[in-house]
């Protein structure tokens, strides 16, 4: 939960866009409401969220030029989410260049981190991606799982008619999401 407080925090829209117009409010508005969305898509596209806030204000200023060139928006999330999600898979692109690097800068780089925190730190990681994999109603079975609730409890509050309903369609949802899992991975690993 404090993660992703954390992540809130570092979202920050300015009140002008990179020509000095004011930015329309219902698209700050927007931006803030799609936020762990729009954390979602960067993190299945780059396997990390750094990048995040910078690709979400960077959509909130492109379509504030947009509409400073009387240019209309109907709908602002699904243009800003549009938008950080082009910019994410434009981003993986040019990161999937190989880099050599000598062995004697390897091992200069190599820190003693405890192995147990990296692993930690990468499972983590892993996990969030993961959970980006998953739809909304999976994330949320997810997490009410995670947090001890009764497969009863999911199901009433997941709209599913009993509890075994919801576990069988939660077991779906994971397969879904794992193959998706499965599949970037595999796509990261194949030469270009």
């Amino acid at each position: 939960m404090n993660q992703r407080r954390d992540a809130q925090t570092r979202l920050w829209i300015r009140e002008r866009d990179s020509l000095g117009n004011t930015v329309d409010h219902r698209l700050i508005e927007a931006a803030y409401r799609i936020w762990e969305r729009a954390r979602l898509v960067v993190i299945r596209y780059l396997t990390d969220d750094t990048e995040a806030p910078e690709i979400l204000e960077g959509a909130v200023d492109s379509a504030s030029r947009v509409m400073g060139n009387r240019q209309s928006i109907q709908f602002f999330e699904a243009y800003l989410l549009k938008s950080v999600t082009r910019e994410s898979f434009r981003r993986l692109r040019r990161n999937q260049r190989i880099e050599y690097v000598d062995g004697t800068d390897l091992e200069r780089l190599a820190s003693p981190v405890s192995s147990n925190l990296e692993r930690q730190l990468d499972d983590a990681r892993q996990l969030e991606f993961f959970r980006a994999c998953m739809d909304d109603v999976g994330r949320t079975m997810y997490d009410l799982r995670v947090t001890n609730h009764s497969w009863r409890r999911i199901a009433k509050l997941t709209g599913y008619a009993d509890a075994h309903s919801a576990e069988v369609q939660f077991g779906k949802k994971f397969d879904k999401a794992m193959d998706r899992f499965r599949a970037y991975h595999k796509s990261r690993l194949k030469p270009q």
